[in-house]
């Protein structure tokens, strides 16, 4: 075992794997090489996450068990995927010669709200993390979990250990957060989808929010928000390829930066439709007040006034849909006695164009509504921003719309030069 240290003269560096990059023991092996090489250039802090394909078992497990749950028996069966990785990887290392500790979230103290299976982190103790790295020894900290006040476990939501990562690496006063995957960098759009999709260089924080809020799979959205509120620069990069991927940061360099840097897409979207509220805001107001108390996401809301009274439709993440209209229900019930008139669409997705050139480019909209319409793809609801256009489209018109709109802002040809 290697010697204990008094002093840290190198940078802390938090590294985050993946399932994929955990996914067996050959990869767990990889993984401990990547850890020890790094140790010639910083003090590595590891966040596992589960090995490939557990959470799903886990999920899949507990929604046989009682359907739809969400309470702290589901953040515990969910939590347990980690433990195994992060055993497992402790292993890999010591079997090198060098000393490893892997830690429950309870173990160091990743303290967090108690919102079942959509916990945020409030605070994180560094003492025992510190004290390991002066003494040789390396964190294995498992991702995705943390303990409310009453010491229960809680999870972060599926992606959650991107946000463990950041979350650390801003208590550290990390260097730098790396974000290790099966992709080697992030795309401008998702491969699978449109062959095309470039590698992209650098992101912004403000662009890769807006991809991870979109549907862009690489990034959970809080790990983005964490790294820009604390300064905390992010690398995406490969497992299996020794080679840099993309820089998310607070600005970039590139002068030639395309209007739109990605095509994104969430085929994980459902829309909920209400055609019977009466006038006036206080019951849009309980509504997702009431939504957000159980970790709703809604992102595009759309209203319209009839002589009947208002319609309300909104999208919320396909896994909500059942409680998002369950809690609709019982609210209008108590509300107004008598039951809303909802309707439901589930064979949907949302598209999207980012960047941050859009700010400066009047048109962008336009052109993005029109490629849409020339491919004859019906919109149901949009959102913009400064540096976003999204629409709910048709499922099956998914991935015509995201090849077209690609192709139209010039993604392909920057593909071709790269």
């Amino acid at each position: 075992m290697k010697d204990k240290i008094t002093t840290l003269d190198r940078p802390i560096q938090v590294k985050k794997f993946g399932g994929t990059s955990v996914g067996s023991i050959e990869r767990i092996h990889n993984v401990a090489r990547i850890v020890i090489e790094s140790l010639k250039n910083n003090y590595p802090v590891v966040v596992a996450s589960a090995m490939s394909g557990e959470t799903n078992r886990l999920v899949a497990l507990a929604e046989e068990a009682f359907p739809h749950y969400k309470g702290p028996a589901y953040d515990m069966l969910l939590a347990s995927g980690e433990q195994v990785a992060i055993a497992l990887l402790a292993m890999a290392i010591e079997r090198q010669g060098y000393k490893a500790k892997p830690y429950l979230a309870h173990q160091i103290g990743i303290q967090t709200d108690n919102v079942s299976s959509k916990a945020r982190i409030q605070h994180i103790q560094t003492e025992q993390i510190l004290k390991d790295l002066k003494e040789g020894i390396i964190p294995i900290i498992a991702g995705f979990q943390g303990v409310d006040e009453n010491f229960n476990i809680t999870t972060l939501g599926r992606g959650g250990s991107d946000t463990s990562a950041v979350a650390i690496a801003a208590a550290l006063k990390a260097d730098a957060c790396e974000i290790y995957t099966d992709v080697p960098a992030v795309f401008s759009a998702d491969p699978r989808l449109v062959p095309l999709a470039k590698e992209i260089k650098e992101l912004t924080f403000e662009e890769m929010m807006e991809m991870a809020s979109l549907g862009s799979k690489v990034l959970h959205i809080r790990s983005v928000e964490l790294a820009a509120k604390f300064g905390v620069k992010i690398h995406v990069r490969s497992s299996f390829q020794e080679r840099e991927g993309t820089w998310v940061m607070d600005s970039v360099q590139n002068l030639e930066k395309p209007v739109v840097s990605s095509v994104t897409h969430d085929a994980n979207t459902s829309v909920v439709k209400i055609n019977n509220l009466p006038e006036g805001v206080s019951g849009l107001a309980q509504l997702f007040e009431h939504l957000a108390q159980k970790g709703i996401v809604v992102d595009i809301i759309s209203q319209t006034h009839l002589p009947e009274g208002q319609r309300l439709a909104f999208s919320v993440p396909s896994e909500d849909l059942y409680q998002a209209v369950t809690i609709t229900q019982n609210l209008f019930t108590q509300m107004h006695k008598l039951p809303a008139q909802i309707e439901t669409m589930d064979k949907v997705a949302k598209v999207s164009i980012v960047g941050v050139g859009m700010r400066n480019h009047p048109g962008v909209a336009a052109h993005f509504f029109k490629i849409l319409a020339k491919q004859n793809i019906p919109i149901f609801l949009v959102t913009t921003s400064e540096i976003k256009v999204s629409a709910i489209i048709p499922s099956e018109s998914l991935q015509k719309a995201a090849q077209s709109l690609h192709t139209a802002f010039s993604l392909d040809q920057l593909s071709k030069e790269t």
